[in-house]
């Protein structure tokens, strides 16, 4: 949009002229400050036709929060904003998260709100939760990076007894305890609308696994969970073997990247799924697997074949781990995406793997192996032999990056790969959310 004075005057006289051209304005990263949200405002009283609004990163403080929410909440011509978006706007703090829970107490018309980064602590996002309660338009909320505690994830569970529109929730990176982790497991035990619900970067532990694992197990509406970088463990793991063993719930998708997890808690979700026939992604990233844990997961791909996606990235997988799963992969027809990237296997993992996938499996469509130890020309084999005789259509490896298959980029730094796999996990389910259910909303993004 630019920053241009003119520019900005210009695109708001369109607005406040209801230019039905204009459906979406994005004013990201501008300093515009109060006085011009406010000036934008004014505008939207006048204006129907606008459906997507971005304001993230502009630097207005909870003035200019209550401008928006007073525009969007106007009587007399009827705000059609659909999607908005407020995050990195730290300033908004609390008083402003008051102002937003006023707006989604009487605007019946927004669908997408993104407060993520905003400040809120739990005093703001508590009465945006209290609205939720009686809010029948919003199916998606983002609150990440806001300091919400156990405290806020309770007012939420309140809330979510008695919502029946929202679909997707995201409280990244927060204060959310164990305690809270089962105020959560609760409010989702009665609601039958919550589609997904990303946990990833709070303190939830091994505790706040047994709390999900035990409180929606009955829940027949969640289907994608993300849990990366919350400690859970071992014990964590085998916590959620009772949500996963069988068909005891409906979750498709689990994330657990960054959680501490070895070999035994592997083993442990390897046993579950082989009698589940509804999960179809496992992210593992950035986790402490190594040889054993892959074969209790190869034992279980030679019986599971509705699992598709499997992310074991940035683990500790050697040749002996690498054998067992291309083994598997052998009689397996279920998986489409395996993610092996900054695992320490060689040429003799990477062969077994190639010679399978080039021989045996047709059925495996992505596949991630930067930064592993095959050697310069086994690598170089490795990647000639998949380009021509295998069905990958995307291929992840540091040689021949100029390919075709070559759409998968790697990263130099093990922590960044680790914190990847967490985000990877939360932007899978948004972009499936937003494919199915908001057209032109589909980002994108990389699958390592």
């Amino acid at each position: 949009m630019g920053s241009n004075p003119s520019r900005f005057h210009l695109v708001v006289s369109k607005v406040e002229a209801n230019n039905p051209d204009i459906e979406e304005l994005n004013f990201e990263n501008q300093d515009l400050g109060d006085k011009r949200v406010r000036v934008l405002s004014e505008a939207l009283r006048q204006n129907n036709t606008l459906q997507s609004l971005d304001l993230s990163a502009c630097n207005f403080t909870a003035t200019g929060a209550r401008y928006l929410s007073d525009a969007i909440c106007n009587v007399i011509i009827t705000s059609n904003i659909r999607r908005l978006n407020l995050s990195d706007n730290p300033k908004i703090g609390p008083e402003g998260g008051q102002y937003l829970a006023n707006a989604l107490q009487n605007n019946k018309i927004l669908e997408y709100l993104k407060v993520n980064g905003c400040g809120l602590g739990d005093e703001g996002f508590s009465p945006i939760a209290d609205s939720l309660a009686s809010n029948r338009s919003l199916t998606v909320l983002e609150v990440g990076s806001n300091e919400i505690t156990d405290e806020g994830a309770l007012q939420l569970s309140e809330a979510l007894k008695l919502n029946t529109s929202l679909e997707g929730i995201s409280l990244w990176q927060n204060l959310i305890s164990g305690h809270g982790a089962q105020h959560l497991a609760e409010g989702l035990s009665v609601n039958k609308s919550v589609i997904w619900m990303g946990l990833g970067n709070n303190t939830v532990g091994a505790e706040g696994a047994w709390a999900f694992a035990e409180g929606i197990q009955g829940n027949t509406s969640l289907q994608w969970l993300g849990m990366g970088g919350n400690a859970i463990g071992d014990r964590g793991a085998m916590h959620l073997t009772n949500l996963l063993t069988g068909d005891a719930c409906s979750v498709q998708s689990i994330g657990l990247g960054g959680n501490d997890i070895s070999d035994d808690g592997a083993s442990h979700l390897a046993q579950a799924l082989t009698s589940n026939t509804k999960l179809r992604s496992l992210g593992l990233g950035g986790n402490r697997i190594g040889d054993d844990g892959a074969q209790r997961l190869a034992d279980m791909l030679t019986a599971n074949n509705t699992l598709q996606k499997l992310l074991l990235s940035s683990n500790v997988i050697g040749d002996t781990g690498v054998v067992h799963l291309a083994t598997a992969l052998e009689s397996n027809t279920g998986l489409e995406t395996l993610l092996l990237a900054d695992n320490p296997f060689g040429d003799e993992g990477g062969t077994t793997l190639m010679q399978t996938l080039c021989s045996h499996n047709k059925t495996l469509q992505t596949l991630d192996v930067h930064r592993t130890q095959m050697s310069r020309s086994g690598e170089k084999q490795f990647v000639k032999a998949l380009q021509k005789d295998s069905a990958l259509t995307k291929l992840g490896s540091g040689y021949d990056k100029n390919s075709p298959l070559m759409l998968i980029k790697g990263t130099e730094n093990r922590q960044a790969r680790e914190e990847q796999e967490r985000r990877t996990e939360a932007a899978a389910a948004v972009k499936d959310y937003r494919s199915r259910s908001i057209p032109g909303m589909d980002d994108g993004f990389e699958v390592h």
